[in-house]
Order: structure tokens, then C-alpha cells, then sequence
């Protein structure tokens, strides 16, 4: 389990980014705040220690910064647009488009 959560203030600033990242895509972000805490941590786990946004859903263990992606991923506009959110459930189409 990751040990980044809402109290701590690089988690606030990447959810402030993520949120911005959606809002001009038109999208929303995940209103499940479980999932979206758990996916924002991981992340805020992975900026923290290798620097860079790497996609918690899609990464390798041990994280591979050469070759892991960075979020949004390349695929995420595909996903939302077929699924309604992308593979992690982060980011989601908006309910009145």
C-alpha cells in the first residue's frame, strides 16, 4: 500500500494537476475518492522516487523508468472514448457532454 494520502502536500499538488489535465481534456476525474486516493498515491509514490508521473496501473515491478509511461498515457483519450474512463480509472468522461 502506498503512504501517500490527501493530509500530504505532494499527493494535493498532483491531484491539482491531474484535475487541471482533465479539465482541459474535458474530462473528470474518478469521483470514488478510494480509488482515486489509491491511484493519486501510487502516482505521488512514483514522481516522488523516480521524478515523473509513472502510471501506477500499467508500470513494472520494480518501476522501469526507461521503459514504463508516464501519465496520461498514450492510449488514455482511446480508453475513455471506448470505455468511458481510461485503464486505471483516473480520468472519465463528463456525465453532461
Amino acid at each position: 500500500m502506498n503512504q501517500w494520502t490527501t493530509r500530504d502536500a505532494e499527493y494535493e499538488a498532483l491531484r491539482m494537476e491531474l484535475e487541471d489535465i482533465a479539465n482541459r481534456a474535458g474530462y473528470v476525474l474518478n469521483p470514488d475518492g478510494e480509488r482515486l486516493e489509491k491511484v493519486v498515491g501510487l502516482m505521488t509514490e512514483n514522481l516522488v522516487l523516480a521524478g515523473k508521473r509513472f502510471c501506477p496501473c500499467k508500470q513494472s515491478h520494480p518501476l522501469a523508468p526507461g521503459r514504463d509511461v508516464v501519465c496520461p498515457c498514450p492510449e488514455w483519450k482511446s480508453e475513455i472514448e471506448t470505455e468511458g474512463h481510461c485503464f486505471c480509472k483516473l480520468f472519465f468522461l463528463r456525465e453532461n457532454r
